[in-house]
């Protein structure tokens, strides 16, 4: 995800400590992702009558190198984002720590493409490399597997088992080999005021959901260059101990933890709003 002024936003605000939620006691509030966006957009939307809230869920184990799987039925609103993604839990830090993050994100301007990214880089000092993808069906409207491979010689996107895209070390900005540390597995819906990177948010397309069926992680061996299923989550029920609830403030929403929910064999991500006059 290609990000600009939300970084600094977060950042700010993680250091004021304005978690503007509550959180479940077995949750750490020192692991925000703070996600940046792509454009510069301004902020035209009446955010005056609604407050927004969004939903976000993150692996309490962190991986070195994977293949990641999920299957979807995405969220698609103008203004939102529906993600799959990889993130170190410290890129936000700076002080030298590296910023390494591989994502699957639908942005809110198509509801028949989705965006993949490779941030590295540092806090301070990004390097990305977007790439959109158009499909032959509207993400929200049914569901489709979702996955990325990380390994030391390539990052690679696939959807329904079509590779989409694929980078490879040795590439033109370094990404593959700056990807260094483990990452955690994570997936939220949100939104931004990133008008020229999301489109714009109604309220009238709130609420919205993303639903997963199941994630499956694999491990890889660098011996024989294969990968091993380690678990398979198909959400029964909510497994504290295997995934944490955000519960941040995230541009224009507020993670809460009470917008992840299980039904039905799926986990759902909420993006809801409230007036702010109740």
């Amino acid at each position: 995800m290609k990000h600009s002024s939300l970084l600094k936003l977060l950042s700010v605000g993680m250091l004021l400590g304005m978690f503007a939620c509550s959180h479940d006691d077995d949750e750490s509030v020192n692991n925000e992702p703070n996600k940046e966006q792509q454009g510069g957009g301004e902020e035209t939307v009446d955010n005056t009558a609604y407050n927004y809230f969004g939903a976000e869920i993150y692996t309490r184990e962190t991986f070195k190198y994977g293949r990641f799987e999920a299957k979807m039925k995405m969220a698609y609103a103008p203004g939102c984002i529906s993600s799959m993604f990889l993130y170190y839990n410290d890129s936000y830090m700076g002080g030298g720590k590296p910023w390494n993050e591989l994502d699957i994100e639908v942005i809110g301007k198509d509801k028949n493409s989705f965006q993949t990214n490779i941030i590295s880089g540092s806090s301070s000092s990004k390097v990305t490399s977007e790439q959109i993808h158009s499909l032959s069906y509207p993400v929200n409207e049914d569901y489709h597997v979702y996955a990325m491979e990380w390994t030391p010689d390539y990052a690679a996107w696939l959807v329904d088992g079509k590779e989409v895209r694929r980078t490879a070390v040795g590439d033109a900005k370094g990404q593959i080999a700056a990807l260094v540390e483990n990452q955690s597995l994570r997936f939220n819906l949100w939104a931004s005021k990133e008008t020229a990177w999301v489109g714009q948010l109604n309220s009238k397309d709130i609420p919205i959901i993303q639903y997963i069926d199941y994630v499956k992680v694999y491990s890889y061996d660098e011996d024989t260059k294969s990968f091993s299923e380690l678990w398979t989550d198909d959400f029964d029920s909510f497994d504290s101990s295997r995934w944490n609830r955000g519960n941040w403030s995230m541009d224009l929403v507020t993670e809460r933890t009470t917008n992840v929910v299980v039904v039905d064999g799926n986990l759902q991500l909420r993006l809801t709003k409230e007036a702010k006059n109740k």
